[in-house]
């Protein structure tokens, strides 16, 4: 084992974890009382210190790890979510049609295989105690709070579980592909294949922004070239890199750029951090206004269902509805998805504590925003929507022409050159 190298990637993982939330200057709303409870003693005192290293000890120094049975395929996945699932589905789809490759199913997925606990041998007990120090050391990086502690606690314990896994494998797979580029175990699986010289696949599965760690996958597949763009700004861009819509072909903006008129049901889309009183405040609007036929929700996946199960007279949809409707969306990167359907959005950022126009699409003219007071009106009768607008939107959806289906057989080719067994 080489444990400068297994150690450096666990402090890699480690950076890439915590700059989405700011290396622990965690923004209120992302404060879960839960969380919040469970590590109240997470604190950058003395005592707090030494409380969080006692947690980390009873974690690493544990003589047993949990193993996870690594399936025998020469394509696994890591991501548990349906929004990550999506994207493998998409991405062995379209794969399958050129090469050889097997289509995705969840026995190929960390996420959902069986795991045992087994005593570490000694050199992975050596291995854990150097883990450990990387992960107290890290202590003195971070701001140290409730919410910083889990996610330092947490990736070192999957790190550890994942590449303890890895270790005891006879036969590595041929390539890992993961939907996202910076939560816990997509990540530390991602590091343990580099350790093992395994190339690493990245399907985005949504909108990007700045906060976001460097993109340095073997394989980048892109949603669109604005993605590809804040990547840069996030840091140097290394691997290969294509952009492909995830639809071949988008086919409603004609109904977009019509003028929107006369009596419609509203859907109001959720992040996974809305706020129920502004959520209440903008049902009771909308129901206000007589040219609204009906409300509904769609929550983030991640979103509490249980308060939403409590509104009358709201329908709460599991998926995107396939009836015509007007979006009503915060700060989420379904709106992409939304208007390359069709669907009119209109952002209205008060229903949830992110930052204003976090993904920046008012201010590059891909959606308008609107008020609570709007919500009274017929605000969906608008002239935002125009030929003006198509062109602005290319950025975001490289099926408005047929241009990105030169980067197919490159990756094609890329690809069958990974699935190629070694002579």
């Amino acid at each position: 084992m080489n444990f400068v190298c297994s150690l450096r990637l666990l402090l890699k993982g480690l950076n890439r974890n915590f700059k989405i939330i700011n290396f622990g200057d965690v923004p209120d709303v992302y404060k879960v009382h839960d969380v919040m409870e469970r590590y109240s003693y997470a604190q950058p005192r003395s005592r707090g210190v030494l409380r969080s290293f006692k947690e980390l000890s009873r974690i690493f120094l544990k003589p047993t790890v949990k193993v996870y049975t690594v399936p025998n395929v020469p394509v696994i996945y890591c991501g548990g979510s349906k929004n990550n699932e999506r994207e493998f589905s998409f991405f062995s789809k379209m794969c399958s049609k050129k090469i050889q490759m097997v289509g995705y199913a969840r026995d190929a997925n960390l996420s959902f295989v069986s795991a045992k606990e087994l005593r570490k041998t000694f050199i992975e007990n050596v291995f854990s105690f150097s883990a450990l120090f990387v992960c107290f050391f890290y202590l003195f990086k971070i701001k140290l709070n409730p919410i910083s502690f889990k996610y330092l606690s947490t990736f070192g314990k999957v790190y550890l579980q994942t590449f303890i896994s890895f270790y005891r494998l006879k036969s590595l797979p041929r390539v890992l592909v993961v939907a996202n580029d910076h939560t816990d175990f997509p990540v530390a699986a991602s590091m343990v294949m580099q350790y093992f010289g395994v190339p690493v696949i990245y399907v985005q599965h949504a909108e990007v922004s700045p906060s976001f760690p460097p993109l340095d996958f073997s394989v980048s597949v892109l949603r669109n070239e604005k993605s590809l763009q804040v990547y840069k700004r996030c840091g140097d861009v290394l691997g290969d890199t294509f952009v492909i819509p995830r639809q071949e072909k988008v086919a409603g903006f004609t109904r977009l750029i019509e003028s929107q008129s006369g009596q419609t049901h509203i859907v109001v889309y959720l992040s996974s951090v809305y706020q129920e009183d502004a959520l209440k405040r903008c049902i009771e609007a909308l129901q206000e206004n007589a040219n609204v036929l009906g409300v509904s929700v769609k929550p983030h996946p991640r979103a509490n269902h249980e308060f939403l199960n409590s509104i009358r007279d709201v329908r709460v949809y599991d998926t995107i509805p396939s009836d015509d409707h007007v979006a009503v969306v915060p700060n989420s990167s379904v709106l992409i998805e939304l208007l390359e359907t069709g669907i009119p959005v209109f952002q209205l950022f008060n229903l949830d504590n992110v930052d204003r126009d976090y993904y920046g699409f008012v201010r590059e003219g891909i959606a308008p925003e609107i008020s609570v007071e709007d919500l009274r009106k017929p605000f969906w009768v608008s002239r935002f929507y125009d030929e003006q607008w198509v062109s602005r939107f290319a950025a975001y959806s490289p099926a408005v022409d047929d241009s990105w289906r030169a980067a197919v057989p490159a990756l094609m080719a890329r690809m069958e050159a990974i699935l190629r067994p070694v002579e």
